[in-house]
């Protein structure tokens, strides 16, 4: 018998419900964009085209999430809903249903990694695609998106990732190397999502903990980047 979006959306708001709020809070902050910044700037240390790849789809990924929003602009479930009827963790959001942007992001990260690494070592990052679904899914949970906002959300993310990555791919060797002052430069965006990490709110108060071990992984990962391209190179001279 097919089942409708709204119907849909009540089963698995439901079934997810007998998992703790706070889970499916910590699990949504994993899908905002400084926290995807904060967890995949270590590939800065090992994999700079990776790093290249998550900068380059960004804009992608967000350009395609706010304007699909805008045109669209279609209701959430609190908007059609009465919020007795579902499981509501937080905030009413009533707008911009379509499409999920914290599924949007999470795939588009996980596509722009898998697509930026060699074929023989892609079966290593699938489990990122499983991470991503289940942001989708916290979403569902946490009463504001429809399925549907989740499924348009994840095939968006994957387009955007796989452009990134093969735009990525497309840079110079000499732009991965720590030497490099655009790689540098393009660090520093570090210090903006250090700052919005302890200052910002993710979704939840309750999510401060996770933005503040969030911050320390940036801070250590830009005080390593830096020691090997500007003060490591000063000191053997």
């Amino acid at each position: 018998m097919f089942v409708n979006d709204r119907d849909l959306f009540l089963v698995i708001n439901s079934a997810c419900a007998v998992f703790p709020d706070l889970f499916w809070m910590s699990v949504s902050a994993l899908g905002t964009g400084w926290m995807i910044f904060a967890l995949t700037l270590p590939s800065i240390l090992f994999a700079p085209r990776i790093f290249y790849a998550v900068l380059i789809t960004a804009p992608i990924a967000g350009g395609l999430s706010r304007v699909t929003k805008l045109a669209l602009s279609l209701p959430r479930p609190p908007a059609v809903l009465d919020t007795e009827s579902f499981h509501l963790i937080g905030q009413a959001i009533e707008r911009y249903s379509m499409p999920s942007g914290h599924t949007l992001a999470a795939f588009a990260a996980a596509s722009c990694i898998y697509f930026s690494v060699k074929e023989d070592k892609r079966s290593w990052v699938l489990p990122l695609f499983l991470l991503a679904g289940l942001i989708g899914l916290a979403r569902i949970a946490i009463g504001v998106h429809w399925p549907e906002d989740v499924l348009v959300g994840s095939l968006m993310g994957f387009v955007a990732g796989f452009l990134g990555a093969r735009l990525a791919g497309r840079l110079p060797h000499r732009l991965l190397q720590f030497d490099s002052p655009w790689l540098w430069l393009c660090s520093c965006w570090g210090l903006l999502c250090f700052y919005a990490l302890l200052t910002e709110r993710l979704d939840f108060v309750e999510n401060r903990p996770i933005q503040w071990a969030a911050a320390l992984l940036v801070a250590l990962v830009l005080a390593r980047f830096w020691y090997l391209s500007v003060l490591r190179p000063r000191l053997s001279r």
